[in-house]
């Protein structure tokens, strides 16, 4: 059964694409058929990546391009959503994936942002399958740990993993390939976030 995983979000900066990408890559790794779909058609955030090199392991491609047939030939699909979605596609969202992923940074904007949209999601109830993820996470400190309890807290379902925030992550951008496949010291351990993040929701 082919598993669609959407990563949307309401506050733009939070590394939506940078995830999706990134995801992508990690079920790739581990031999699953993976397609990235960008569905953002305003922004095209994924599809820009994949154009400036051909770098990418993986298939990316607009949705207008997709042939829904397809997509059983996949193990993994990956949405990589509009940047602030209106709140019906939200609603439809969450009835045509198996996973919504939220990506959220550690500021109080992004982390009020993201408690707004779970507490639709949840008024939905699309919260038993929905998870955020804390990204763009300072590499030094414990200001995202206690920002994950707090939510959790609040019944909101949060991953384990923290996606650091790595130059690594930018330069992959910047070339069009994974963060493992640029040369930076910390390049490894920006993948090993993704990797984690991957055995947890994958």
């Amino acid at each position: 059964m082919t598993k669609v995983v959407a990563i949307t979000s309401e506050k733009g900066g939070v590394g939506k694409s940078t995830l999706a990408v990134h995801l992508a890559g990690a079920a790739h790794a581990s031999n699953r058929k993976v397609l990235l779909i960008d569905e953002d058609g305003r922004v095209g955030s994924s599809l820009r990546w994949a154009a400036r090199s051909s770098g990418l392991p993986f298939p990316v491609l607009d949705a207008g391009d997709v042939k829904p047939r397809r997509l059983a030939d996949f193990d993994v699909v990956i949405l990589d959503t509009e940047g602030r979605p209106r709140r019906k596609d939200l609603r439809q969202l969450a009835q045509r994936t198996d996973l919504i992923l939220v990506p959220s940074g550690v500021s109080p904007l992004e982390v009020e942002a993201t408690r707004e949209l779970m507490d639709f999601l949840l008024a939905e109830d699309a919260g038993r399958k929905t998870r955020v993820v804390l990204t763009r996470v300072p590499p030094v400190g414990r200001a995202a740990e206690d920002i994950r309890e707090d939510l959790r807290e609040d019944g909101i379902t949060v991953c384990n993993t923290l996606v650091r925030q790595y130059a690594a992550f930018q330069r992959a951008a910047e070339q069009g390939v994974l963060a493992c496949d640029v040369r930076d010291p910390r390049a490894a351990a920006a993948w090993d976030d993704v990797l984690a993040l991957s055995r947890e929701i994958l």
